[in-house]
């Protein structure tokens, strides 16, 4: 047998696996590949040179063939395919070579005639991962690297890569360990994959390194969550106690929330290192997740430890179930975002609810985060001018994917983090017109129930709001659509529904601590501006008093009435300015020059803190209760 056979006839349980693989489109628009499957191969010793290298064979017929390099990546929802990073490019059929020309209108596509009497295609390139940040998503170090194999593989224009056969190998250095959602042989240093679908191999990310451990979330089920942790130090990977039990909660969580769950395993790729860029990315049966060196002993930086939680909803809701826009049945195709207020939006509520609950954020750090929500999107410009709803299409509009000069009137993301006090505010609005009786919990379970995988579940995002008015009557259209379009720079209300409000204090939250611990300085609802350690301007408010006396984005500090710039000084001055009424005086350094300015600012330290709202009933509260 071909080895593409082999392993056909191995994946093929009571002769029905390739039966289901091959039962035909969803979707008219893509057709099946009418031939055996591909190979795929992946060389990816070279950890120092961060050089991947590539060889595909592909069964094909004579005639015209255009080959596409995937644009549109699940998860990212804006055409970033790297086709940057190929390189070496060569088409060769009965060892002779073939032409090839880009499409001059799709540079993703790849034109090519097979010639008669050829019936495979060989294709070679090299995958030139990132070596540095400012290249992309560093995704290799001399000690572990990530393969998502979008970055490494081409595959036939208009067919559904559903039913698209791949047979998948990985080769690694030596030593090395690996984990993935994808079942496999080890072979020396190679890993053969079972045959899967081209959909279903993107979907399903390889993490390896030199040091891997395995901790199973929760013995003993049918359907197993696994974590599975490389690093750049053996040592990194011995877990405090407290944080592989909250790992454990937020499974457990998970399934008081949503009920059954819609895969038959998942697995938790998780990488800690401080060069590995860090990452989020779900996938149906596991997710990809980029942390600092100290997360699993529970150091900080604290800030995301929602991460996991969040990339673990989206088995529920943007894998399992999706809003329609949000998939194609090939990589190729524009995607229309108009959903990412569910898909991101509902999932990053769940985050930071899920994080509470399981123990991944205590109370206070929850609430911490909720003050700091409140805080920016309350004072937000942006949103005078773009709507929620606009936001949607960020990721398309940030094709550079560089920071924002002024990101609070450029607006950003907010889809992720304002909808967080939007669906808050639905969460508190459901247990009120319900006198306690309906939540957000329980519309949540009802509508993305029954998830089986490999069946994925697609809905428009109106019928999500038909079903939140048959669960609980609440003119919701009107309602959702109101705060989703409007741009009349109004405070988010979901805390005051909730029964909290913001209030500003001299002494710095629980998420502030924590951010600052690097030596960085929050002032952004004082001053207006976060400086990192050296005092240089890493953010600026548009209509701060920093901004008014002529700060900007990337302006160092260099001097505070008179004295070399340090944050002590820095926030003893904003106290003495607040008490006798005298400017702040800074000399600060833009490039090659140098200027003094006087800020009147008297104000004083201020930092974002709730408070209960006295006569209120208290909603927020048993949201992030542990519901175990």
């Amino acid at each position: 047998m071909a080895r593409w056979q082999e392993w056909a006839a191995a994946a093929m349980v009571g002769g029905t696996m390739l039966g289901v693989l091959w039962a035909g489109p969803a979707n008219a628009s893509a057709v099946p590949w009418p031939l055996p499957a591909m190979q795929l191969t992946v060389q990816a010793h070279d950890v120092q040179r961060r050089i991947q290298q590539v060889r595909q064979s592909l069964s094909v017929r004579p005639g015209p063939l255009t080959l596409h390099y995937p644009q549109w990546i699940p998860g990212h929802h804006a055409p970033t395919g790297p086709i940057n990073q190929i390189a070496g490019l060569q088409f060769s059929g009965n060892g002779q070579p073939l032409a090839w020309q880009r499409d001059p209108l799709d540079v993703y596509a790849f034109q090519l005639t097979i010639p008669e009497g050829v019936s495979t295609l060989e294709i070679a390139f090299d995958y030139l991962s990132p070596t540095a940040s400012d290249q992309g998503r560093v995704a290799m170090t001399p000690n572990l690297l990530a393969i998502q194999w979008h970055r490494v593989l081409l595959y036939p224009k208009g067919f559904d890569t559903r039913y698209l056969l791949v047979a998948p190998t990985l080769c690694l250095p030596t030593g090395w360990y690996s984990a993935s959602a994808l079942r496999s042989v080890r072979r020396g240093d190679c890993e053969h994959y079972l045959p899967e679908s081209v959909m279903t191999l993107i979907d399903s990310p390889v993490y390896a390194g030199r040091h891997l451990a395995r901790f199973p979330l929760d013995a003993g089920k049918s359907q197993p969550v696994m974590l599975h942790v490389v690093a750049e130090q053996a040592a990194l990977l011995q877990p405090a106690d407290a944080v592989l039990a909250a790992h454990k909660a937020l499974v457990a969580e998970a399934d008081v929330l949503f009920g059954q769950r819609p895969y038959a395993h998942y697995d938790f790729l998780l990488a800690l290192s401080d060069t590995f860029s860090g990452i989020g990315l779900e996938h149906a049966q596991s997710s990809e997740n980029g942390m600092h060196e100290g997360y699993l002993q529970g150091e900080g930086p604290i800030a995301d430890n929602d991460l996991l939680a969040h990339e673990y909803v989206h088995a529920w809701i943007g894998k399992a179930w999706r809003p329609a826009g949000s998939f194609s049945p090939h990589y190729n195709a524009a995607q229309d975002n108009r959903g990412l207020w569910i898909y991101e939006g509902l999932t990053q509520y769940w985050a930071l609810v899920l994080a509470a609950r399981s123990g991944l954020w205590s109370q206070e750090q929850a609430l911490a985060r909720l003050a700091q929500l409140q805080g920016q999107f309350a004072a937000q410009p942006g949103n005078r001018w773009r709507s929620l709803a606009d936001t949607q299409y960020q990721g398309i509009i940030d094709f550079n994917d560089k920071p924002q000069a002024w990101a609070d009137w450029q607006r950003g993301f907010d889809f992720y983090d304002a909808a967080i006090l939007l669906w808050l505010e639905v969460d508190a609005r459901l247990r009120t017109l319900s006198a306690g009786q309906r939540d957000l919990d329980g519309f949540t379970a009802r509508f993305f129930a029954g998830g089986v995988h490999g069946d994925i579940r697609r809905f428009d995002p109106e019928a999500l709001v038909a079903a939140l008015e048959q669960y609980q009557a609440g003119d919701w259209s009107p309602w959702l659509a109101q705060r989703l379009h409007a741009v009349d720079g109004q405070r988010p209300p979901g805390l005051a529904a909730a029964g909290w409000e913001l209030v500003w204090s001299t002494t710095p939250n629980a998420m502030v601590r924590d951010a600052e611990a690097d030596g960085s300085t929050d002032l952004q609802h004082a001053l207006g501006i976060r400086l990192d350690a050296d005092g240089r301007i890493g953010w600026v408010g548009w209509d701060s008093p920093a901004a008014a006396a002529g700060l900007a984005r990337d302006v160092q500090v260099v001097a505070v009435n008179g004295l070399a710039f340090s944050r002590a000084r820095l926030k003893a001055a904003l106290g003495d300015a607040a008490a006798t009424g005298t400017p702040l005086s800074l000399l600060v350094r833009q490039a090659d020059s140098y200027r003094s300015l006087a800020i009147d600012y008297r104000g004083g330290l201020r930092y974002p803190q709730l408070r209960r709202i006295a006569g209120q009933p208290d909603l927020l509260t048993p949201i992030l209760r542990p519901q175990r």
